[in-house]
């Protein structure tokens, strides 16, 4: 399966979409990484510099941009930098008006080089690719196995927010709302018992996580660095 967003979810069926939501019986009898190792629930998620300047981006180009999330699950050494456990990255990516505007945009974009220093880095071309395993791969150049993933974008439709997938957070501290995506093709099964979205339910902690992601994208909104 490719990317599981609200692009793909339309030609999807109502039992693929059961499965995928999962807090009966396939999560509960799957394993949770967090239950074969010591758990790891932060009281809070760091926010690096890159993500919030990232963040104040796509706010001023939310109709040109969304963004990638992922959060590390363990120290993480990249070809750029390294990251303590439990920091959440959000990182632009070019939706089709985006892409439309060609090489010659400046977008500004950036990459953390820690939790503070940043480097000039290119938005992720389109929704082709699994955005935040490419995040991981391209641009962090860090193991994808060490990260979950999400996404941020405008607020999603009554529909889609009522199926579980998503969550439309209604203010966030810069006044303005925002939808959260919590499918990720490839980075999300390993942890939270083979669902590969983030769970809404106790299962594999998937309710907590949930919340320190939005907490997360809270504190990004809050003010850039």
């Amino acid at each position: 399966m490719n990317t599981l967003t609200r692009r793909t979810f339309a030609g999807m069926s109502a039992m693929s979409v059961g499965a995928l939501l999962l807090p009966g019986r396939a999560m509960a009898q799957a394993q949770c990484v967090t239950a074969l190792l010591p758990p790891f629930l932060p009281n809070m998620l760091t926010v690096d510099c890159a993500s919030r300047r990232n963040f104040k981006l796509f706010r001023q180009n939310s109709t040109h941009l969304g963004l990638t999330g992922v959060v590390s699950m363990s120290f993480v050494r990249g070809r750029i930098g390294t990251y303590p456990a439990g920091n959440l990255f959000l990182f632009p990516w070019l939706k089709p008006k985006g892409l439309a505007l060609g090489a010659a945009k400046v977008w500004n974009a950036v990459a953390p080089t820690d939790s503070i220093a940043v480097r000039t880095a290119s938005p992720i071309p389109g929704s082709t690719l699994p955005q935040d395993e490419y995040f991981c791969n391209t641009v962090l150049q860090a193991p994808a196995t060490t990260f979950i993933g999400f996404g941020v974008d405008v607020p999603f439709n009554k529909l889609e927010a009522r199926l579980g997938l998503y969550t439309n957070v209604d203010r966030l501290a810069d006044g303005q709302a925002v939808g959260i995506d919590w499918a990720s093709s490839n980075l999300n099964h390993s942890w939270f018992g083979g669902s590969r979205a983030i769970p809404g339910t106790d299962a594999c902690y998937g309710k907590a996580w949930r919340q320190l992601i939005v907490n997360g994208v809270n504190l990004a909104s809050a003010q850039a660095c």
